[in-house]
């Protein structure tokens, strides 16, 4: 698995997802990666989309080059 330096503080993962708009002009796009990555990881192996997702996330993630 590859390794990357986190940007936010990791919450715990069995806890429920919340998600809250809030308005902005600009976005962090690395906070924004950074949750996508984290949710689609925590789903995989389910047979939601953002499960299947997190299942090639994890298959490229770890594959040998």
């Amino acid at each position: 698995m590859r390794n990357y330096q986190r940007k936010t503080q990791r919450p715990s993962a069995d806890r429920n997802l919340r998600v809250t708009f809030t308005r902005r002009e600009q976005i962090d796009v690395e906070k924004v990666a950074e949750v996508l990555i984290r949710v689609v990881l925590r789903e995989a192996g389910t047979g939601t989309q953002a499960g299947q997702a997190g299942t090639r996330l994890r298959a490229l993630l770890s594959s040998e080059r």
